[in-house]
């Protein structure tokens, strides 16, 4: 996620089931917060999701939207409003769930029963406080059309991510903007101990001009896909899941 002049995210531990947030100073890669960990912020100080259970939502006015699941559930529980290079939890509705970026306001719903039946009860609420604006209700048409006229997290943070297709050997992922590419491909290659598993190589290319070239991911079970994306003509990748890298490409 991009915030201005921030990239911010969450470090996942899987063996540990642990998770926390980071912030980098886009242009530099400047370590703003590290190992941020969210928490109630109650006298019991509980971590929200068990501490692992998390995700993100959006971005606005600098600030990180995340969330909680509902027990034993896909479904998004809880909003809470990050300002992670000030390490602080500016605003939480643990009892919403975000439904759309709207710009000016974000769109929530509670859920609700009613005769035994499960409803959405909408509200609009102001991003940089919290503060519910509107109560739509549990109406659908108009939270509906709202939804549907928000724009995307791509548009709205003016990333480019890749498109998947198929060469002669296997997987592909490309970015293309004006002259220039970025690719990776996704190979099956006998790694240590003769067991073969999957490698990712990235390439960058300008025209026919080789810019850069990197090996993404190597002896993974299964494809890595999803592991890159452009911003500003910046490109950002995952390297071996642990290495966030970024160059600047045009």
């Amino acid at each position: 996620m991009f915030g201005g002049d921030t990239v911010m995210g969450i470090k996942r531990f899987p063996q540990e089931r642990k998770a926390s947030f980071f912030c980098l100073e886009s242009s530099t890669g400047r370590l703003l917060c590290d190992d941020f960990v969210l928490t109630a912020g109650d006298e019991s100080n509980a971590l929200v999701g068990d501490g692992w259970m998390i995700g993100l939502e959006t971005v606005r006015g600098g600030l990180l939207f995340c969330h909680a699941f509902q027990p034993g559930s896909p479904e998004h529980l809880g909003i809470w409003a990050l300002d992670l290079p000030g390490s602080r939890v500016v605003w939480s509705r643990p009892d919403l769930a975000f439904t759309a970026n709207l710009g000016d306001a974000l769109l929530a719903y509670r859920s609700l029963l009613f005769a035994g039946f499960p409803e959405r009860d909408y509200y609009l609420l102001d991003p940089m406080t919290g503060r519910e604006i509107e109560h739509l209700g549990t109406d659908h048409e108009r939270p509906n059309q709202l939804r549907d006229e928000a724009a995307s997290e791509e548009e709205r943070q003016g990333i480019l991510l890749p498109d998947a297709a198929f060469d002669e050997l296997g997987h592909v992922e490309r970015i293309s903007f004006g002259a220039a590419s970025v690719t990776v491909r996704h190979r099956i290659e006998i790694v240590a101990e003769g067991i073969p598993g999957w490698v990712a190589t990235l390439s960058v290319a300008e025209g026919e001009r080789l810019i850069h070239e990197a090996v993404m991911a190597s002896g993974e079970p299964m494809p890595v896909f999803n592991s890159f994306l452009m911003k500003d003509g910046r490109l950002y990748y995952i390297k071996e899941r642990e290495f966030l890298v970024s160059l600047v490409v045009s």
